[in-house]
């Protein structure tokens, strides 16, 4: 008679080896990942390929300079996906990364948006209500089919890990081959590469997932975990001229969002878009181009004393600007929000936010309709002391939802566009919604100017500049935030103009002959900080006569 004894630490071995041999591979899982990703969640990168490639089709070498592309963007996933495999955090983290891709191939098969540093920052410092806009009936199941489906998928599958040694080797391997994949057809292509590279960078901003996994490590380097730099004061020598005569000096400045001068009738857009500017004899500026295609750096930029080609937004972050160097100099500079935020501008500043405001009839759960700006404009105007500065920060044509940016009254142009998933929608009717923005917009301007008119005992002056524009469909690219060297005209090209009363064109002797001529002259966002000094006639030796838009034109 024999007698059989079972350990239940040994049957608990033999139930894990067991489970083990029944596995997925890692590396298998790995691969299949990375598959997954180049064929489903990458389709517009290969689009962008081919279209790139096609340019070079015929000459010397293209079948190399393929070949070689395309290794270069499997080897860069394989790369990546190799190094995070890792018992206990792997299958998390290449379900996470399915998550990222799924959501980035949405937005750029969607909207044509290309995940550069500026993006990634919007995305970072959005507020719920913008963030939730893009949150639509198409893009929950998109995200649903092609991200959380699979990404289960991946966290339930039983996977299998070699001993360490044995799975360090493997991993070695992988590395090696996907770097000589990256690394040697290139070389052979030689320079027919590196002039594509450097031609065809925007590539990667459509590369899922490592154009969100960069541009985030890019945000988090510069915005977040750099060293905090001291606040450094410029233009401290600045004061205000003598002024001649008792009268009040009162500047409106208007910061537009997502207008582009393509849709301004003063621009000679075959709608009329800008009736009450056009009533009330605006100086409109036809040739003025934005700093950047997004808020986050527009907005920054244009109050800096930076030009665009050397704004650096951290230096920028802790420099004072425009608004500083006024209040500075004895200027009562207020700033009043109804978008997403100033971005650090208004900080030193009084300010307020009007985004959470409870007005009825000008705000919902979703947000405030510009008019809130204006509620109490004639009050807040006669609270300020002379010289004043008042910022509106608008919503303007912030997409993709155009529809909900204007009241009902402004619903002029159609049929419109009735849903955020603007995409969905003809070009006709996405450009319907968004003129209408444009014409609230005016509706606003001509309120402020007629405010200002009520009291023609004060010298007083508005100014309009847009922070960028926005595409609504062109080369099937919507929304803004491209890169600002290949972006298109219609998220650069951006509406700017001003109204003078005749109490500030006679003290300041502005000729409008000379101004007639200098609208239709090359202009940007660089001219704002000189021109803000120029209002008010500060000295100082940060001021630059040839960026102030008005400096020429003054007897």
């Amino acid at each position: 008679m024999s007698i059989h004894t079972h350990s239940p630490v040994l049957s608990a071995g033999r139930s894990r080896m067991r489970a083990a041999r029944r596995g997925v591979p890692a590396w298998a899982l790995g691969a299949i990942v990375a598959l997954y990703m180049l064929t489903v969640l990458n389709r517009e990168l290969w689009t962008q390929v081919h279209d790139a490639l096609a340019a070079s089709r015929g000459t010397p070498g293209f079948w190399l300079l393929s070949v070689t592309v395309c290794c270069r963007l499997v080897g860069n996933l394989v790369l990546t996906l190799a190094l995070v495999t890792w018992p206990r955090i792997g299958k998390p983290i290449l379900a996470l990364l399915i998550l990222v891709a799924a959501a980035s191939a949405y937005y750029a098969d969607a909207f044509g948006v290309h995940l550069n540093e500026e993006i990634i920052q919007s995305i970072f410092e959005t507020q719920r209500a913008e963030a939730l806009a893009l949150v639509t009936f198409g893009s929950v199941g998109w995200m649903l089919a092609f991200g959380v489906l699979p990404a289960v998928l991946v966290l339930l599958v039983p996977v299998r890990f070699p001993p360490m040694w044995r799975s360090l080797g493997q991993r070695v391997a992988i590395v090696l081959g996907a770097a000589l994949l990256m690394v040697v057809p290139s070389m052979l292509a030689g320079r027919n590469y590196v002039y594509f590279e450097r031609n065809h960078r925007a590539l990667y901003e459509v590369f899922n997932p490592y154009a969100a996994l960069s541009g985030t490590f890019h945000y988090l380097q510069r915005d977040v975990f750099r060293p905090k730099r001291s606040m450094t004061p410029i233009g401290t020598d600045a004061t205000l001229a003598p002024q001649t005569g008792d009268r009040k000096r009162v500047v409106v400045l208007v910061v537009g969002e997502t207008a582009r001068a393509e849709n301004q009738s003063l621009q000679g857009y075959g709608r009329e878009t800008n009736p009450e500017m056009k009533r009330a004899g605006a100086i409109y500026f036809s040739d003025t181009w934005s700093c950047g295609t997004a808020t986050t750096i527009s907005v920054p930029c244009m109050f800096s004393d930076m030009t665009r080609a050397k704004f650096d937004k951290p230096v920028a972050k802790s420099h004072w600007n425009a608004l500083d160097v006024l209040q500075h100099a004895g200027v009562d500079v207020f700033w009043r929000d109804n978008d997403e935020g100033c971005k650090d501008v208004c900080a030193r500043v009084p300010n307020d936010d009007l985004t959470n405001a409870r007005v009825a009839g000008l705000c919902d759960a979703e947000g405030c309709f510009d008019d809130v700006l204006l509620t109490d404009l004639p009050a807040r105007l006669a609270r300020m002391r002379s010289p004043a500065l008042l910022v509106l920060h608008l919503k303007g044509s912030h997409g993709p939802d155009y529809f909900q940016r204007y009241p009902a009254a402004f619903n002029v142009f159609g049929p419109g566009c009735d849903t955020g998933e603007v995409q969905t929608c003809t070009y006709a009717q996405a450009v319907a919604s968004y003129d209408n923005t444009i014409l609230y917009t005016d509706h606003i301007l001509g309120r402020v100017v007629d405010t200002l008119k009520a009291v023609p005992d004060v010298d007083s002056a508005m100014m309009y500049l847009s922070d960028h524009g926005e595409s609504l469909g062109e080369h099937d690219i919507y929304l803004h935030g491209a890169d600002w060297d290949t972006a298109p005209s219609q998220q650069k090209h951006v509406p700017m103009l001003m109204w003078l009363s005749p109490g500030w064109v006679r003290d300041s002797a502005v000729r409008l002959d000379c101004m007639e001529r200098r609208r239709t002259q090359p202009a940007s966002q660089d001219n704002l900080f000189h021109t803000l000094l120029g209002f008010f006639d500060v000295r100082t030796t940060l001021y630059k006569p040839d960026l102030d838009l008005l400096a020429g034109c003054r007897a």
